[in-house]
């Protein structure tokens, strides 16, 4: 399992950078060390895929519990994209 100070400074960094989408949360931003404002719409897909692996590691589930969660969330949810991609990041995030 990867290092928790390491995910916890990552589920940080990235959910911060997705609140501060402009110039109103510059201060907030800067103390936690993000950058502020836009982001463009696939980049914050990716981040959020990113975060959901991070938080699976940071939960301590298997890649087969993450599997799980994510075929009996939504009924009718087609979560076959962004469980592929989850899952990519959930490995490299994997020590």
């Amino acid at each position: 399992m990867a290092d928790n100070n390491l995910i916890k400074e990552k589920i940080i960094s990235i959910s911060g950078r997705l609140a501060c989408i402009d110039n109103r949360y510059k201060n907030w931003a800067t103390s936690i060390n993000v950058e502020y404002g836009p982001i463009e719409e696939l980049e914050k897909e990716l981040m959020i895929f990113k975060l959901d692996a991070l938080a699976a590691h940071a939960f301590g589930l298997s890649e087969s519990q993450l599997n799980h969660i994510f075929e009996s969330f939504h009924e009718g949810w087609d979560y076959t994209y962004r469980l592929e991609k989850v899952i990519e990041y959930f490995k490299q995030y994997q020590l």
